[in-house]
């Protein structure tokens, strides 16, 4: 029943790529015509051991990048799918600003399957999102991150928490601001309100962007404070 449903709305709303915008034909269900899949720059080995940032060809992945080695940050593993640029960055784009929600889904499922083999989903006991807060969410809408969280839960079969990590402080958009800027911008405006739920949780952080890292720092930080045994951080592009 629901294949059927699924084709009488594909047939009144055909399928179109996220980037281009090119009708999709049947059996590409990634969201992408595959000329625009080809454009997606991805990211693979060799990449820091720790935050995921691109090492120079033919250095180990078990090298660690100068900044992890300076200031190592409180989660203990971030992989991307792929750049914030061309495709991924108009998909994102598409998801948050022009408020395309099945965007965010198929985003979800491509996060899923790219990480699937860079990340020890097994090990981990929820999935919390990075929040918005609640001026920002009643402007837009929804919660991106949310979203792509709830997709991933769904493949992986693990619980969905949003409402263990809240934003409590409305910060101004890091759109513009520096590394020193966003970290400033971002101390201290999250906060964790259910410590019991997340206790010894071993937990995936979501967010749709990995600019420098400031905003998934300071959740992990919050999440380990309240509790939490361990933070890992899976997003959909990295700046």
């Amino acid at each position: 029943m629901n294949s059927f449903f699924k084709a009488i709305f594909d047939l009144l709303f055909p399928p179109r790529c996220l980037s281009c915008q090119n009708l999709l034909i049947s059996g590409e269900e990634q969201g992408f015509c595959p000329d625009c899949q080809t454009r997606i720059s991805f990211l693979f080995p060799p990449f820091c051991q720790i935050c995921g940032s691109p090492l120079p060809a033919g250095v180990q992945s078990s090298n660690i990048c100068h900044r992890c080695t300076v200031s190592a940050p409180p989660f203990e593993i971030c992989r991307s799918v792929g750049r914030y640029d061309s495709v991924l960055m108009e998909a994102i784009h598409a998801l948050k600003y022009q408020r395309k929600i099945p965007a965010g889904v198929v985003l979800g499922k491509i996060l899923s399957a790219h990480v699937a083999n860079l990340l020890p989903f097994g090990d981990y006991d929820r999935i919390i999102p990075v929040p918005l807060h609640k001026k920002r969410l009643r402007k837009r809408g929804f919660n991106q991150s949310l979203i792509l969280a709830r997709a991933m839960a769904r493949d992986f079969s693990l619980p969905l928490d949003f409402q263990s990590l809240k934003r409590r402080v409305h910060t101004d958009p890091q759109i513009g601001l520096g590394r020193k800027q966003r970290e400033t911008n971002v101390r201290e405006a999250f906060e964790c309100v259910r410590r019991d739920q997340i206790a010894n949780s071993r937990i995936l952080l979501i967010d749709d962007v990995y600019t420098t890292g400031s905003t998934v720092r300071e959740c992990s930080r919050v999440l380990l404070e309240g509790g939490a045994k361990s933070v890992a951080v899976a997003t959909v592009a990295r700046a």
